[in-house]
């Protein structure tokens, strides 16, 4: 009898033992539930460094001969889709095959803003003339350009809207209603 309380005795303490020492280790283990810690700050800015380091090549369109031609050229890439459909719209502004058109002659890129929608927002303001003076199709090809710019680049971007000065605008250069929302056009390119 008295060995079999010895005996009960020691099991409940190699039992005690074993329990809590498994529960220690428990408590020490990782909780599945937590997210995965992110790699070293110092290693994800040389790496994004290294990428907006490399230009990037982006489809142009412009007005010429009646119609949108294509073209390409380079911009620096940019952290976001917003800069860099800003940096792609300056690059269209700054090339010297659109310089000669009118209406894209006669306005600046105030600014773009991007929603969550997908709805590029350009935000123009006028040039030193203050007054764009362009034909109808002048006025309608410049819009495309930039439309067509945006959307063919940027698959976030599904349509464009135009402002001036930062508020809804009627029309450009009086013959397009800006009134309503833009989608690519490639009919216009030749």
């Amino acid at each position: 009898m008295q060995s079999d309380r010895l005996l009960l005795g020691v099991v409940i303490i190699l039992t005690t033992l074993v329990a809590s020492g498994g529960i220690m280790l428990w408590m020490r283990m990782p909780s599945t539930d937590t997210a995965p810690q992110p790699a070293r700050e110092e290693q994800q800015p040389a790496h994004q460094q290294s990428l907006l380091d490399e230009p990037l090549l982006i489809t142009l369109y412009y007005p010429h001969e009646g119609m949108l031609a294509e073209g390409s050229a380079t911009v620096q890439r940019q952290p976001d889709t917003q800069s860099l459909a800003r940096a792609s719209l300056a690059a269209l502004f700054a090339d010297q095959r659109a310089a000669p058109e009118p209406v894209l002659r006669d306005i600046r890129l105030r600014e773009l803003y991007l929603d969550n929608s997908g709805t590029a927002y350009i935000d123009l303001m006028p040039g030193a003339q203050k007054d764009v003076r362009a034909s109808a199709r002048e006025e309608q090809l410049a819009i495309y350009a930039m439309v067509n710019t945006l959307l063919q680049n940027f698959e976030e971007i599904k349509q464009v809207v135009l402002l001036l000065d930062g508020r809804e605008a009627q029309t450009l250069a009086g013959h397009m209603d800006l009134s309503r929302t833009f989608t690519k056009r490639m009919d216009l390119v030749k």
